[in-house]
């Protein structure tokens, strides 16, 4: 498994990493008695795949996801050997709020996490230099390690990063696949100029990339881009042809794309079997052509959900207590 750094810090990652929102979720139909089982396989074979990044958030199945990924780190005794990352929800952003969410998280873990990312803007009327500044003071004082963003659109994500004072952010995760290629109109250009880490969630489009060819959960009918991903002939008949070539799955192929792209995709699943397929992409070199070929077929979806970034962006209009009072009552996602 090939690795890289996470942004400037000596954190070493592999390239392919797991996110853990599918365990314990309502979106994903998969909040049963077999979450436990389930999320210490998948954290079994990734570990010995060469994964050694999983990545996590308070909102996912109201905290199972959390409970779970640290349960399996625990019992498989690797906690020494892994980097993981969690999310507070995007609105919280009184010094309070974060550092009451941050506890919890490595309560829930049953260790710190490494990385404490803001998994979406604050609101409208919060100042983001206090949000950042108040996440320089929790690896400061020990927290955790290192600190990222996640859906931050470039505007954002460069006011962030002039208001960080002691310690940079050293990632932002967005959303990016084949599928939904927003971020190489600017966002990609400003996270390599302050060398961020590009943390792609969504990288099979919810599985529309996998071989799905309908939506099977709420997660997936919800999605706009799963749907175009679907229908889009072109591109699926080039992912069969090229997971034929090189005798993998096409979760496969789209995953070293996205590694190509000096992205690090955190595909999820409830299968653990399904990780073997995660695991080629870390491996595998594509072409210079097939990779050509794959920029060529996907090039319309650059543009096609607009010319920069916005994943979640409409998150920073509504009010907080709004949102806190909505994911209480959906009780996670």
């Amino acid at each position: 498994m090939k690795t890289t750094f996470l942004g400037k810090s000596g954190f070493k990652i592999s390239v392919i990493g797991i996110g853990l929102w599918q365990i314990g979720s309502r979106f994903w139909n998969f909040r049963n008695n077999s979450i436990e089982k389930t999320c210490l396989e998948i954290v079994e074979n990734a570990y010995k795949g060469g994964i050694n990044f999983y990545d996590t958030a308070e909102i996912y199945g109201n905290g199972l996801s959390e409970k779970y990924l640290g349960l399996a780190i625990r019992k498989l005794g690797i906690r020494d050997n892994v980097v993981i990352a969690s999310k507070v929800a995007g609105y919280k952003y009184t010094e309070e709020s974060i550092v009451k969410a941050v506890k919890k998280t490595s309560e829930r873990l049953g260790f710190k996490p490494d990385l404490i990312q803001h998994h979406w803007l604050p609101p409208f009327y919060s100042n983001i230099c206090r949000v950042i500044n108040i996440y320089e003071k929790l690896v400061d004082q020990g927290y955790v390690s290192l600190y990222g963003l996640s859906n931050f659109n470039e505007k954002y994500l460069v006011k962030a990063i002039e208001c960080s004072k002691k310690y940079e952010p050293v990632s932002n995760q967005v959303q990016y696949n084949l599928g939904y290629r927003v971020v190489e109109n600017n966002l990609i250009n400003i996270m390599e100029k302050y060398r961020l880490t590009l943390i792609s969630w969504s990288p099979l489009a919810k599985g529309a990339l996998s071989g799905l060819s309908n939506p099977n959960t709420t997660a997936q009918k919800r999605d706009s881009v799963f749907k175009g991903v679907i229908r889009d002939r072109d591109l699926q008949n080039l992912l069969n042809n090229l997971a034929n070539k090189y005798g993998v799955s096409k979760s496969t192929i789209a995953l070293a794309w996205l590694v190509h792209k000096k992205a690090v995709p955190i595909p999820g699943t409830r299968n653990p079997a399904r990780i073997i397929d995660y695991v080629k992409a870390g491996e595998i070199e594509l072409s210079a052509s097939d990779l050509e070929a794959l920029d060529s077929v996907s090039n319309k979806y650059v543009t096609k959900w607009g010319s920069s970034y916005s994943s979640l962006s409409i998150m920073r209009y509504i009010p907080g207590f709004v949102q806190n009072l909505v994911f209480k009552l959906i009780d996670g996602i």
